[in-house]
């Protein structure tokens, strides 16, 4: 009972000294501090005080936007009215975009990556499913129909909108091939860079 008082004791001490229990907040920033503008970061005014403008022209009327880098998902330059919100039983954006419905639309077909599933083997045992993979392996698998756990397409795709901001992009996105920029090549390189 000794020896388990002592040790206490002593942990308490050492955690006592390793702790650093002055009153030396030079180095803390507030939370409203933490922002690129002079207004309140919590407050209403640091953030847009108008709606945003977004496209109002219809599908297969609207222009194209180059991918914001390669591989990028698409933007969506065209008006989303009514289409949201998405879900897994009615889903607008297919109706257009289905790789049989898309020359009759003049809209873009949705890649193969959409109709395939990059998920671990999952195998059955006994009436018990199990993962059958090493840490992060996945299995490419052609499904033969659209992937439904890419129901979500405003989970990638944005719609655009007219907006003013402070600070510009400098970003300058930089294309294996000129076609990467309105084209995937996701579905050839998805393992890239992966071991």
């Amino acid at each position: 009972m000794m020896n388990k008082l002592l040790v206490y004791l002593i942990s308490f001490v050492v955690l006592l000294t390793a702790c650093d229990c002055s009153d030396n907040n030079a180095n803390y920033i507030a939370d409203e501090n933490i922002d690129m503008s002079d207004a309140l970061l919590l407050s209403d005014e640091s953030v847009l005080t108008d709606m945003p403008e977004y496209s109002k022209v219809r599908g297969g009327e609207s222009e194209m936007f180059d991918r914001s880098f390669e591989n990028a998902p698409p933007l969506i330059p065209h008006r989303v009215g009514g289409f949201l919100p998405i879900m897994i039983d009615d889903n607008k954006c297919l109706r257009c975009h289905m790789p049989d419905k898309a020359p009759e639309f003049e809209a873009i077909p949705l890649p193969k990556t959409h109709f395939t599933s990059y998920r671990p083997l999952v195998v059955e045992e006994e009436g018990k499913y199990r993962v059958d993979a090493y840490e992060g392996e996945v299995v490419e698998k052609d499904l033969g129909h659209f992937n439904g756990a890419m129901f979500n397409c405003s989970q990638c795709h944005v719609p655009q909108a007219e907006v003013t901001v402070d600070i510009p992009n400098t970003f300058d996105p930089d294309y294996r091939k000129s076609s990467d920029k309105t084209k995937s090549n996701l579905k050839t390189n998805m393992g890239e860079g992966v071991r």
